[in-house]
C-alpha cells in the first residue's frame, strides 16, 4: 500500500473500527426525509462522535466548515435516479478533483445482476487503478439487483425487505471488490451472522455494512444490527437513514458510537441515546 493510502486509511479508522454517515443519499433520491439540510447533518456527525461522512462534493462545498475532524468520504459517481429507468451510476467527479477536495477516500457503486454491471464493475476497477497511482483509497459499494430494491426504498419504511438466502450475493461483492482492487468494501449485512464472519475472514479487506431502510422504527433495531455485525467481523458501519430518519438523530449517533468503539452494550448504547 502507497504512503498515501495508507495515510488516509488511518484517519479514517482512527479508533479502529469506523462509524460513517452517508449523506449522498440526493444523488439519486432527491430531497429525502432527514436529509433536507445536510450541513446541519454534517454538523451533528461532527458533533456526536461519528468518524467519517461519506458525502457528494456539492455537499461537501457547503458543508466545509463543518466538517471539523471528520474524514471525508466522496462519492465519485450518480447520473442515475430512483424516479429514472434502470442505468448504470457514471463517474462525475475525477480523482483529481476529488484530492484537491482534500477526501481521504473515494465511494463508487456498481449492482451485480443488473444489465449493466460490466459497465459498473469496469468502472471499480479502472478507478482503483488510479486510486494506486494518486496514493487515494476506494470503498468499492457492491450491491446485488435483488438487494437494490430495499436498499433504493428512500420512504424511511423499509417496505421491501431483503431476500433471507443474499449470503451468496454479499459474499460474491466482497470478493469482487477484492479481486479490482478496491481498498474497502461497502455492502449489506446478510443477516446470518456465521456466513458474514466466513464472508470476512476471506474478504482480505475490511467490509463496512451499510443500513439502506430501517427494519423497524425503533433505534434498538438498528442497534441489534449494529451488534451483530461486529461480532461478525465488520470493520464498522456506514449508516445514513438509520442515524437521520430516527427521531433523535444526534441520539442515535451516538448510541451507534459507544456499540462500535467503546464495546457498549445494545441496553447501555439505548440509556446514552437518550
Amino acid at each position: 500500500m502507497s504512503i498515501g493510502k495508507a495515510l488516509r486509511l488511518r484517519r479514517l479508522t482512527a479508533r479502529g473500527r469506523a462509524v460513517i454517515v452517508a449523506l449522498d443519499h440526493g444523488n439519486a433520491g432527491g430531497m429525502v426525509p432527514g436529509l433536507e439540510n445536510p450541513v446541519d447533518v454534517v454538523k451533528m456527525c461532527a458533533n456526536e462522535g461519528a468518524d467519517a461522512v461519506l458525502v457528494t462534493p456539492g455537499v461537501l462545498e457547503q458543508a466545509v466548515d463543518e466538517i471539523g475532524d471528520l474524514a471525508v468520504l466522496l462519492r465519485l459517481d450518480g447520473g442515475a435516479t430512483t424516479i429514472g429507468p434502470a442505468a448504470p451510476m457514471r463517474v462525475f467527479c475525477s480523482m483529481e478533483d476529488a484530492l484537491a477536495m482534500g477526501a481521504d477516500a473515494v465511494v463508487l457503486n456498481a449492482t451485480i445482476g443488473a444489465i449493466h454491471e460490466g459497465f459498473e464493475l469496469e468502472k471499480v476497477g479502472r478507478i482503483a487503478s488510479e486510486g494506486r497511482r494518486w496514493g487515494l483509497p476506494v470503498v468499492a459499494e457492491i450491491l446485488s439487483q435483488r438487494m437494490l430494491g430495499n436498499h433504493m426504498d428512500f420512504t424511511g419504511e423499509g417496505k421491501e425487505m431483503l431476500p433471507s438466502d443474499i449470503a451468496q450475493d454479499v459474499s460474491m461483492a466482497c470478493r469482487l471488490g477484492v479481486e479490482l482492487g478496491a481498498d474497502a468494501i461497502k455492502t449489506r449485512y446478510c443477516g446470518d451472522i456465521d456466513a458474514f464472519r466466513r464472508i470476512a475472514s476471506c474478504t482480505t479487506r475490511p467490509i463496512l455494512v451499510a443500513g439502506g431502510p430501517k427494519r423497524s422504527s425503533s433505534l434498538e433495531s438498528t442497534l441489534r444490527l449494529v451488534e451483530e455485525v461486529l461480532e461478525a467481523g465488520a470493520a464498522g458501519v456506514i449508516f445514513g437513514r438509520n442515524i437521520w430518519q430516527q427521531p433523535d438523530p444526534a441520539g442515535a449517533l451516538r448510541a451507534v458510537s459507544a456499540l462500535v468503539h467503546d464495546d457498549a452494550t445494545v441496553e447501555e448504547a439505548l440509556e446514552m441515546s437518550r
